[in-house]
Parts: C-alpha cells; structure tokens; sequence
C-alpha cells in the first residue's frame, strides 16, 4: 500500500510540473538575441514590446542580450516581434528557446546581475 502511495505522489508530481517558460494554448514563444547596452535599454524594450499586439508575456535582459515574448498566436507573429524590437533600434536575432535558456543560465552563471552596468549619458 505504502509502495502505491509513493508512487502516486511521484506520478501527480511528475504531471504537475511544467517546462519552465511553458507556453499557453493559443500562444507562441519566439527569443531573440539583441544588442542591448544597458539597463535604461532593457526597460525601453520592455515599455514598448508590452503593448505590442497579442503580447501576453516578456522578459527582457539586458544583462544576456535576450528578449523572450510570449503572443497569442492570430494576434501577432515572430516577424511583426523581430520588426517591433527592430524599430526601437535594436537587433533581433531568432533564438530557439533552447538557445535562450543557455544564454540566460551562461549570464547568471557568470554572476552578472542587472545593476551591473549603468548607463551614462555622454557629456
């Protein structure tokens, strides 16, 4: 009986658990690799991408020069995202999002942290 218990509790662990940027029904992931210099650059990327049409979600990191943008798929498409970040002057390299996770995990485990660099305007 104990056996059939443990191995319930591991099977309903197992099914409630989730990739990490699992994605909804109806919507699609697309990451890229930018060109972001600062912080003041990840937050300009962020303000605008947020109201893109279909956004459901975002992150942004200047630290790893990624962008990972979670539409409703219908709404937007990977293009109309790269064309988005594009506009604001950035580039907008597709990533798988296998690419993307490395990125990020290689960045953390450099130890660097979002208050790194500061951006300073020249005088």
């Amino acid at each position: 009986m104990k056996k059939l218990l443990i191995l319930t509790i591991v099977l309903l662990a197992g099914f409630a658990t989730q990739p990490l940027y699992a994605q909804k029904k109806g919507n699609k992931v697309v990451c890229f690799k930018s060109n972001m210099d600062c912080s003041d650059c990840e937050k300009t990327l962020t303000e605008y991408l947020k109201f893109e049409k279909g956004v459901k979600d975002l992150k942004v990191d200047h630290v790893s020069n990624t962008i990972m943008v979670e539409y409703k798929e219908g709404k937007s498409s990977d293009e109309s995202m790269a064309k988005a970040v594009e506009k604001k002057g950035y580039k907008a390299e597709k990533i798988s999002q296998e690419e993307y996770q490395k990125i990020v995990a290689h960045a953390k485990e450099a130890g660097h942290d979002h208050n790194h660099e500061q951006h300073q305007e020249p005088e």
